[in-house]
């Protein structure tokens, strides 16, 4: 596994560093913290049966840097974490990089898109979430954009896209995919625009015996209108889906985002999506190309679920109530997901969540995040039903402007009809330095 990861490292690391290079010549601006800690894990393999407790040393350094130019676009953020067990498991680094380029070569013309989203995911979803159970993912596109204009008042784009896929154990995502498409959109003023899209995917998976060969049609109009105490972007169309074996796939495609800001500090917001997805579109979409104000990642985190190559049904619902005090903030967002998979070998899930967050600072230098969460999934196929709850605190003390110390605490509990309960603890305390004042 080692070598592989190493490969896969190296391309985000290789496009990593091609941004960083433009960007320090522009004066780009660069934050980064290093830390370094012990961590005590009483359940490193989550295993219910013969709990294994380690001493963990850490060290780990997270960066973003950022560049608005004329010439030059950029966002790149990432984390690298070494962790040095005691025994039985191999030590190593683990990182997550999600990085976005645009480059203008002709002014209101022709530009060069890359962006690249390297994540740490688990092999096997229904194996517990240990060390040996993760994967470095990558996704990468580039290609070039090109501008026109349409009579004084609509603008276009046209986009060409070639995207490589590339999961370190799981062979079957790994993927070559050609794309293109066609933006035409109008602003009526400041505050709102209406778009129409039209664009074409061919996927060719290296291994078509999980994953089949398809292409893919989105035709969808985009509306967005923001206002003083409101915002909403609603995204409405159809979608076809294409297999090489005479298959066809087709279904509406509806994505609505919207925000209330009931008074100064509160919002609420609600987001709804139906459409068909995969795991590399959903890297893409969730990635740093796609974040207003992108931050240092605070570690490099196992996502939720496996890689799967197969492309599925999404549906979705979430609402979100946060509140922003000079002292108190907190987050409350239920959730409810329903993925249908194609291809018949995965398994579908119906999933309902709740995710909770609290903020206190007690003093300027002294601050207690919490947070919290509770989801339960249906594997509808397998009638089977696994619920898992999570929950932090973390108390973090700044000595300087630079300096500080924190210790956190972290809880898991998982109850499934697949695999064995399992329950794990896990403190940690560690100095960190900011080249930036948080």
């Amino acid at each position: 596994m080692g070598r592989s990861r190493i490969r896969t490292s190296l391309i985000a690391a290789a496009v990593a560093v091609a941004l960083a290079a433009p960007v320090a010549a522009h004066a780009a601006r660069i934050s980064y913290v290093v830390d370094a800690g012990v961590e005590h894990d009483d359940n490193v393999r989550l295993d219910a049966v013969e709990p294994d407790s380690q001493v963990i040393m850490r060290a780990g350094v997270g960066f973003v840097a950022t560049q608005e130019g004329s010439t030059v676009q950029a966002v790149v953020t990432g984390r690298a974490d070494y962790r040095h067990f005691e025994e039985g498991v191999d030590n190593g680094v683990e990182g997550v990089l999600s990085a976005y380029l645009n480059w203008v070569m002709v002014p209101e013309r022709l530009s060069f898109a890359i962006q690249d989203e390297l994540e740490l995911q688990a092999i096997d979803r229904f194996a517990p979430d240990s060390p040996d159970n993760r994967q470095q993912v990558n996704v990468l596109s580039l290609g070039p954009n090109f501008l026109f204009h349409v009579g004084d008042t609509l603008q276009g784009r046209l986009e060409a896209r070639y995207i490589d896929t590339h999961a370190e154990v799981t062979d079957e995502f790994n993927s070559n995919r050609i794309g293109a498409a066609l933006r035409v959109a109008k602003a009526f003023d400041e505050n709102s625009s209406l778009g129409v899209n039209a664009q074409w995917t061919d996927v060719d998976y290296d291994q078509d015996l999980v994953a089949r060969d398809h292409e893919r049609i989105d035709l969808y109009a985009h509306y967005v209108r923001v206002l003083a105490n409101t915002d909403y972007a609603i995204d409405a169309g159809y979608s076809r889906l294409d297999y090489d074996d005479g298959e066809r796939r087709t279904g509406p495609l509806l994505r609505l985002e919207a925000g209330w800001r009931p008074g100064e500090r509160t919002r609420l917001s609600l987001a709804l999506v139906d459409q068909f997805s995969d795991a590399a579109d959903t890297a893409l979409i969730e990635g740093v190309a796609d974040r207003s104000a992108a931050s240092i990642p605070e570690g490099v985190l196992v996502d939720d679920s496996a890689v799967i190559a197969s492309a599925y049904r999404e549906q979705r619902v979430s609402f979100a109530w946060a509140y922003s005090g000079e002292r108190l903030g907190w987050r409350v967002q239920p959730y409810a997901q329903r993925l249908r998979y194609i291809d018949a070998q995965q398994p579908d899930e119906e999933v309902q969540g709740v995710l909770l967050g609290l903020d206190y600072r007690f003093r300027p230098d002294l601050t207690l995040r919490a947070w919290a969460g509770g989801e339960r999934v249906d594997y509808t196929l397998l009638d089977a039903q696994e619920d898992t709850r999570r929950a932090g605190l973390t108390l973090e003390k700044h000595w300087t402007r630079h300096w500080s110390t924190s210790l956190s605490y972290f809880r898991y509990e998982r109850d499934s009809d697949i695999l064995a309960d399992v329950h794990q603890n896990i403190w940690y305390i560690w100095m960190s330095y900011s080249n930036r004042p948080r």
